[in-house]
């Protein structure tokens, strides 16, 4: 058994968990197997119905690096925010519970944070399916560079599944960086615009982790999407995140074609459909003709 270590541990690991019995396990294993061995586990179970939390207690018992808590379920930003209040850490890692890190994945971003003196960084990753098989997705646009402008224009990845990805400097995260309560699929953008808009992150060019893909990814589109973006790009006008007004009218003509795009994938929200695609017309034309519309309405 992995005795109780009283004193502060290096990296604080974040796990929100909810009915992720499937998974969680080799989840947190993939942790406990990391090179870097000073950490503590902090899963935050997130109001779940199913065995998760036998899962974590069996896994506890053997490891007392794991911390848990459970709470009644109020969405994955805010069990984020409440895995922060509580951890340790001088470094805080986030990890979904159905994702998987490779060996090395702490050890190497620290080490290049301690190089570097930077506030945070992120890697690549590879992709597995729900029977840890890899997955070949095509990658197109990859700008892991001027994040805050990339992240804004949505026009390619960025930050890969920057939940499981990410590491940040305890003292870098402060009291002022937080998971925006009012968001779900957005709400890792969200956080690295944060980031970004504090200090740009370092690229480690290695594929450090795996990123699960199945039916029950947060992936998938849903429809709270529409207005949870909306208000987004309504907190970065507020933020003062946009460059210049170049970028912002590029930024908004893309996310509205995007809206636009979504809109046509739910009945429900069909209605809405044309006021976003007048929008992005009026925030740049050139731009919404060089994005070939037809595309955005395909399923």
């Amino acid at each position: 058994m992995q005795e109780v270590n009283d004193m502060k541990p290096m990296v604080s690991i974040i796990i929100p968990m909810y009915n992720s019995e499937s998974y969680i396990g080799q989840t947190i294993q993939s942790v406990l197997d990391q090179s870097c061995q000073d950490f503590e586990i902090v899963v935050m179970n997130d109001g779940s119905t199913d065995n998760s939390e036998a899962v974590v207690m069996s896994m506890q018992a053997k490891d007392k690096r794991i911390r848990y808590k459970y709470k009644p379920n109020s969405g994955v930003s805010d069990t984020r925010n409440k895995g922060i209040e509580i951890m340790k850490g001088e470094y805080v890692a986030f990890l979904d519970a159905d994702d998987v890190w490779k060996q090395d994945n702490l050890q190497k971003k620290i080490d290049l944070l301690k190089q570097t003196g930077k506030g945070w960084v992120f890697s690549n990753l590879e992709y597995i399916d729900e029977n840890n098989q890899p997955l070949t997705v095509p990658v197109g646009n990859f700008k892991p560079y001027n994040l805050t402008e990339n992240l804004l224009l949505w026009e390619g990845d960025v930050v890969p599944g920057p939940c499981s990805n990410i590491i940040v400097r305890a003292d870098f995260l402060g009291n002022d960086i937080r998971f925006d309560t009012r968001l779900s699929s957005p709400a890792d953008r969200d956080f690295c615009l944060q980031l970004s808009a504090k200090e740009e992150g370092v690229y480690l060019d290695e594929k450090l982790w795996l990123y699960r893909l199945h039916s029950k990814s947060m992936t998938s589109v849903n429809v709270k999407v529409v207005d949870e973006m909306v208000c987004l790009y309504k907190k970065a006008d507020e933020k003062g995140w946009f460059r210049n007004s170049k970028i912002r009218r590029k930024a908004l003509a893309n996310v509205n074609l995007i809206l636009a795009g979504i809109c046509w994938n739910f009945p429900t929200q069909r209605k809405r459909m044309p006021g976003f695609l007048v929008k992005s017309f009026w925030y740049s034309p050139s731009n919404f003709i060089k994005k070939k519309v037809v595309s955005i309405f395909k399923s």
